[in-house]
């Protein structure tokens, strides 16, 4: 794993892989090894893919911002550490709306962007409801609770198979939590959408519970000549139920862009 100082904070982060730059960005609660299904994609694409602040190995220090800015600030700031002028995006989950942040306040870095089970707008109303229906378990959460609700949540299969394969792509730490929790609440990406002009891919997963289908249908809606992939009979993490489908789709996309 390597290391790079950018904004303040010692970013960590896995590069392997020989060809266009393709940057993985995890969802709330992850690490670097959320992505560990979608290593065959270094046989085609070079991988960039970081632990971002406030998970995994990147502590954040007690000053540092965990906010969906911030994390689209260090993406850009590595990126421009290892000297690479624009890269494709895809992010997941929570790293598609730091996705999307990219491409608001840096659009020339982002070559095609892919956003996978992720949201774009979270109406007051629906953070005030989501706040109270999970105050309980947010307060007395625990890594080992966290770890053991998130896979439950997260999964349309759960059988042990993907239980034991979820399980370990969580961070050890609950240190970004929950103030990634709240800045996943205080998106609205609605403009920013409408103004997309590099090639897009929306990744949707039928039976995904934590960000709903129809949040992903609404965006390939707002973003011009996007394209809308819909994974059947996978929950959120339909890139590690479905990992081979996804990869497929991601190299797919990729490769009609290149042609």
């Amino acid at each position: 794993m390597l290391q790079a100082e950018v904004n303040g904070v010692n970013l960590f982060y896995d590069r392997l892989g020989i060809g266009e730059p393709l940057v993985l960005i995890h969802g709330l609660g992850e690490r670097i090894e959320g992505w560990e299904f979608q290593r065959t994609l270094a046989e085609h694409f070079e991988l960039i893919i970081p632990d971002l602040r406030g998970f995994g190995k990147t502590r954040a220090p007690q000053n540092q911002d965990i906010t969906i800015n911030a994390m689209a600030q260090d993406i850009v700031a590595l990126l421009d550490h290892l000297s690479i002028r624009k890269a494709h995006i895809l992010g997941f989950s929570m790293g598609g709306m730091v996705a999307q942040e990219i491409y608001k306040i840096n659009p020339e870095k982002i070559d095609t962007l892919i956003l996978a089970s992720t949201l774009f707008y979270v109406p007051k109303w629906l953070k005030k409801l989501l706040l109270l229906s999970n105050k309980r378990i947010i307060h007395h959460l625990t890594v080992e609770k966290f770890k053991a609700f998130a896979t439950s949540k997260c999964l349309y299969d759960k059988s042990n198979e993907h239980i034991q394969k979820v399980m370990p792509i969580w961070s050890d730490h609950l240190d970004g939590f929950l103030l990634g929790l709240m800045a996943c609440f205080e998106i609205d990406y609605r403009k920013t959408l409408k103004k997309i002009t590099v090639p897009t891919l929306v990744i949707s997963c039928n039976n995904d519970r934590i960000c709903l289908p129809f949040n992903q249908i609404i965006m390939h809606k707002l973003i011009p000549s996007s394209n809308l992939y819909r994974i059947k009979e996978a929950g959120h993490m339909g890139k590690i139920e479905k990992s081979e489908e996804f990869n497929s789709a991601v190299i797919n996309f990729l490769n009609n862009v290149s042609a």
